[in-house]
């Protein structure tokens, strides 16, 4: 029996192979082991230089990429210092410009009439709005009791002036006059200075109100006419249709002497 020196299994004496591997039994078994020991080594030596052949590319294609990486960040470091420079001279260029516009000074014009407020703002390189208000006092009717910038204060070129103009008030209150006698709904209305006309209904009774066109306690300009509707027995309307100019003269002469 022959021993396989490689795989180890009995082959008969007159084999010339393994019948197992394939190995020629003919070889020399101290051969065929230096033989092995030498490919291990021929191996050990190809995985290292392949393991350092690695290294050296690993690196390499490090250093490649940290050169990338330093070329970006100083372009953005440059670009951010180019950036950092224009905004810089922006902000002087726009401080220069509202310095250099901001030294108007608002002049004092309460007191002044509107257009004459207007044109002293004007002058001064300034806008103006007209804001109106209430006034009781006649004094204050047409003038600016207030600006929104106090006089001295320093503002831009252009600047927008708020004046706040006094005007009476130009409306006046309907008051109730349904179901009074006629006399005496004219006296309410003079007396509210409401301006009003006169229609006539045939009625059982006589020179009662009975509706007004405008809703009592609803306020109307000083202009507007309020039609009375009045009562009246038929025969009587003809006669006071054309009466009712002379009785309204009348009644206002009547109110005036009451009043003085």
């Amino acid at each position: 029996m022959i021993k396989c020196p490689k795989c180890g299994i009995a082959n008969d004496e007159d084999s010339f192979f393994c019948k197992r591997c394939g190995f020629p039994l003919d070889e020399n078994p101290e051969d065929y082991n230096q033989n092995k020991v030498k490919n291990k080594k021929g191996k050990n030596k190809i995985k290292n230089k392949t393991k350092v052949k690695t290294k050296i590319k690993y690196k390499y294609n490090n250093e490649k990429q940290k050169g990338k990486m330093s070329f970006f960040q100083s372009f953005m470091m440059f670009f951010f210092i180019i950036l950092s420079i224009c905004a810089l001279g922006l902000a002087a260029f726009l401080g220069y410009y509202i310095y250099q516009n901001s030294n108007i000074e608002v002049p004092n014009v309460l007191g002044y009439s509107y257009e004459d407020a207007k044109m002293t703002l004007k002058n001064s390189k300034l806008q103006t709005e007209m804001d109106e208000t209430i006034v009781t006092n006649e004094d204050e009717v047409g003038v600016v009791i207030k600006q929104n910038k106090k006089p001295g204060s320093k503002v831009m070129e252009n600047t927008i002036i708020k004046l706040t103009v006094g005007v009476l008030d130009n409306k006046v209150t309907v008051p109730d006059v349904v179901d009074l006698k006629l006399d005496d709904a004219i006296t309410l209305l003079n007396k509210n200075n409401i301006k009003f006309k006169i229609e006539y209904e045939t009625s059982e009774e006589d020179n009662i109100v009975l509706k007004q066109s405008v809703k009592a306690g609803k306020k109307i300009e000083n202009d507007k006419i309020v039609t009375i509707t009045v009562s009246k027995i038929e025969e009587k309307i003809g006669l006071e249709e054309n009466d009712t100019e002379n009785s309204q003269e009348e009644n206002k002469d009547i109110e005036n002497r009451e009043s003085n």
